[in-house]
């Protein structure tokens, strides 16, 4: 089973909007597949999604919502946090995926993101099977059964505003977008 708390409209429409326009008027750069602090490299072949340099004060206010859901979350996965790392905003275009992978949490990791406890990600854009304008095709979240449960990924819910908070051992992958623009932020407590 995979362990997912779901936290619908965790961002309101006046929210979302502010998020989407610091988004599209910020630069950015190929993501790393580590943080800086475990040296972080870009590896095309593992990851490719552009890291969006939105102004720090962005960051920090969308920072200080997460860990205002604190207690929430500790309740639900039953485990003490302590902090929340700087989100990650994301644009995937068009090829952009990211392998099956674990944030951290696990024997398998000898970095810094081992102390991760729980991964959050919170969806920005609209799906669409149909290319439509402002909206993505492709880019699921999919979350892989533990090896004692055999079945198909399962998907995380991706309405916009959405937040979606796992285990950060549990390995997860973004399929191929395959038109448009997906962006969502990516963070996790430690």
């Amino acid at each position: 089973m995979v362990d997912l708390l779901v936290v619908p409209d965790f961002l309101d429409a006046a929210a979302h909007g502010e998020l989407m326009a610091a988004l599209r008027e910020s630069a950015g750069a190929a993501a790393t597949v580590l943080s800086a602090a475990a040296g972080g490299a870009v590896h095309a072949s593992v990851r490719k999604a552009t890291r969006v340099a939105v102004p720090a004060e962005v960051r920090e206010a969308l920072r200080q919502r997460l860990l205002a859901r604190k207690a929430e979350i500790e309740a639900h996965f039953g485990v003490a946090l302590n902090d929340c790392e700087e989100p990650q905003f994301l644009r995937y275009e068009e090829g952009d995926f990211f392998v099956p992978h674990q944030d951290g949490n696990t024997p398998l990791v000898y970095d810094d993101s081992r102390h991760r406890r729980i991964s959050a990600v919170i969806f920005l854009s609209t799906h669409s099977d149909e290319p439509t304008p402002d909206t993505y095709g492709g880019g699921s979240l999919l979350f892989h059964r533990p090896y004692s449960e055999p079945g198909e990924p399962i998907p995380a819910p991706a309405t916009p505003g959405t937040l979606v908070l796992f285990r950060a051992e549990t390995t997860h992958e973004v399929t191929p977008v395959t038109h448009g623009e997906r962006y969502t932020i990516a963070t996790w407590f430690r």
